[in-house]
């Protein structure tokens, strides 16, 4: 995963608390950062306008950013 990249988030919650299908949201990586040793979360702006940190274990790219070269 990549700054670019257009993800898939699936929030299980709605299914936990309300038994219905969760709710999917897209977004696009804007930023990576390192939260342990082992774990990577991604800043994504979603497309409700929504900017959130969510690990990336819970993300599914859709899409990969292509690289621009200069």
């Amino acid at each position: 995963m990549k700054v670019g990249d257009l993800v898939k988030f699936e929030s299980a919650l709605e299914r936990d608390v309300f038994e219905t299908d969760p709710r999917r949201e897209h977004g696009l990586v804007v930023q990576i950062s390192k939260t342990g040793h082992d774990t990577v979360s991604a800043q994504v702006l979603f497309n409700d306008g929504e900017t959130w940190w969510v690990d990336s274990g819970r993300l599914e790219v859709i899409s990969e950013a292509i690289p621009v070269e200069a």
